[in-house]
């Protein structure tokens, strides 16, 4: 058997791509370049790699590649490959066992949707890749029965896509994970897309430049003396937020009763309720909860209620497999009893927005209106702080409240938000949220994904 590297092309492939009669080739998977032999036969549908090529390349048997041609570059590029980039795999032994908002159960659910997109699915580990080779150690997962499974490695070539799926901010500012991040996005062909969690007050500083948002947006402030002090004096209740926040841990409640009467309700483990009189005092006695970290002062909203209850309807807007925004899934989060807070971490359920909207409005007309309104306002958020990012954002977690007189507020945008392989609504929303960054990412491979419409 020869050891020839060779990819052979059918005669209409080469025809349709304009591959020009050359004996060598350029042949790339992923980060993996190689020169081959180019043959074109008649005889030959599609493309056919020979063993030592597909060796080298590690491809692994049985699975189809596309397949494309880049002029400039002279180069047959198969693809796509695709690395979910984890900082761990946790392992459980049941599968029925775990959490489904857990990141097991997201990583386990990703790799069993990437057996379903044409190209090279893996999640892998800051440690898993050979920069010299150019290979990365990538993990699936693998069924054993319905409910048990394993994670199995194998040697992939470094990804033509990352899709950054760190779980936490702290992991996410760990040396080792930025120095790969950065590394990954200086490789000449790799793209990373949701590269890093949002500041608070860098989103309300982009977002308020743009005349169209400014009115959706409630009045924040970089937290000092001075702002919470002006801020009192123009609103009744307001919110201290850590810029670097997440999950609504942190979160402190200011509520103005009268002249010199302030209480504060603080959100950590569990509520912790205190009371002042001045913009000071309040800075000095939640100074121990706020730990020296940076925080905005968020103007409060008077927002209306699902059954007596604060509510907001949390909004995943993804790219889809030719790179345009829409809406993946959305859902209401009805807070606990009376807290204003209504993260599922902190006690919050979920209904269908459908639900809500109807009990708010009764009228087909009005829900049509208040949904095409919530949906140009994510449409133009997402634009705007992908224009800001240079495209960098595959999907993002937005947070909508609706006031008394019917008006939508922006009170907050994740670029992580968290998907849970549990649902209330169809099983294929759900599917369809976790399989849409995958086409995304298969399109910024330069392998665009025919789409399906919008399952809002």
């Amino acid at each position: 058997m020869s050891m020839t590297r060779e990819i052979c092309i059918s005669e209409r492939l080469a025809t349709k791509y304009n591959v020009p009669r050359v004996n060598i080739v350029k042949v790339r998977v992923g980060g993996i370049v190689v020169e081959s032999k180019l043959k074109i036969k008649d005889d030959v549908s599609g493309y056919r790699a020979s063993p030592s090529l597909d060796r080298e390349m590690h491809l692994k048997g049985g699975k189809k590649l596309r397949w494309r041609y880049d002029c400039e570059e002279n180069m047959i590029h198969l693809g796509p490959v695709i690395g979910i980039l984890a900082t761990a795999l946790p392992n459980r032994a049941k599968l029925d066992e775990l959490d489904p908002t857990s990141l097991q159960a997201e990583l386990t659910y990703l790799s069993h949707i990437g057996r379903s997109i044409d190209g090279m699915v893996y999640i892998f580990l800051p440690a898993s890749i050979n920069w010299s080779s150019k290979t990365v150690k990538g993990y699936n997962y693998r069924y054993l029965s319905t409910n048990h499974g394993v994670w199995e490695s194998s040697t992939y070539p470094l990804p033509d896509v990352v899709y950054n799926r760190i779980s936490s901010r702290r992991s996410e500012i760990r040396s080792n994970v930025q120095s790969t991040l950065q590394m990954l996005k200086e490789q000449p062909y790799t793209k990373v897309f949701n590269p890093s969690y949002l500041n608070k007050w860098q989103v309300y500083q982009t977002l308020a430049q743009n005349l169209f948002l400014k009115p959706y947006l409630p009045e924040t402030q970089k937290l000092s003396e001075q702002s919470l002090a002006e801020m009192l004096s123009k609103h009744s209740v307001l919110y201290l937020k850590p810029s670097n926040g997440s999950l609504g841990i942190g979160i402190i409640k200011v509520k103005k009763l009268g002249e010199n009467n302030l209480k504060f309700t603080v959100y950590s483990r569990s509520r912790i309720n205190g009371s002042t009189d001045n913009a000071s005092q309040i800075m000095k006695k939640t100074s121990v909860y706020r730990k020296g970290k940076p925080y905005i002062v968020q103007q409060g909203l008077d927002l209306t209620r699902y059954h007596g209850s604060v509510f907001d309807i949390r909004i995943i807007y993804q790219k889809n497999g030719r790179g345009e925004w829409q809406i993946g899934k959305k859902f209401a989060r009805i807070a606990p009893g009376r807290s204003s807070i209504s993260n599922l971490s902190r006690g919050g359920r979920v209904v269908t927005s459908r639900s809500l909207l109807k009990s708010l409005y009764k009228k087909k007309s009005l829900i049509e209106e208040k949904n095409a309104e919530i949906k140009e306002l994510c449409q133009r958020v997402a634009v705007t702080l992908d224009a800001e990012s240079n495209g960098n954002f595959g999907e993002l977690g937005l947070d909508i409240g609706i006031d008394k007189k019917g008006w939508p507020w922006l009170i907050e945008v994740n670029s992580k938000p968290r998907k849970t392989t549990e649902t209330e609504a169809s099983q294929i929303i759900m599917r369809n949220s976790f399989k849409r960054p995958l086409e995304y990412g298969s399109y910024l491979a330069g392998f665009p994904v025919k789409t399906r419409s919008s399952d809002s």
